[in-house]
């Protein structure tokens, strides 16, 4: 099972309204000829009555090993 459909039937347990590859509309250039990009999970009126995307990338723990500091969200910003 993937990390995605866990977070799916964790969502489903709590009784939050959720969608698999959910399409949206929203973080997109036009130009680009895109209109619509899919969210890994979309949760429904999660918190406050607002909806939450949430996208999941794997990153190997292996790829770009330095001595530096750990950043938050380094591996977002590399992938």
């Amino acid at each position: 099972m993937s990390i995605c459909e866990e977070l799916f039937d964790v969502f489903n347990c709590a009784g939050v309204s959720v969608k698999k590859e959910a399409y949206v509309n929203f973080l997109t250039d036009p130009l680009e000829g895109r209109s619509l990009r899919p969210a890994d999970v979309l949760a429904y009126e999660w918190i406050g009555g607002k909806h939450a995307c949430v996208d999941l990338t794997g990153v190997s723990p292996y790829v770009g090993l330095t001595t530096g500091d750990f950043t938050v969200g380094q591996a977002a910003l590399k992938a």
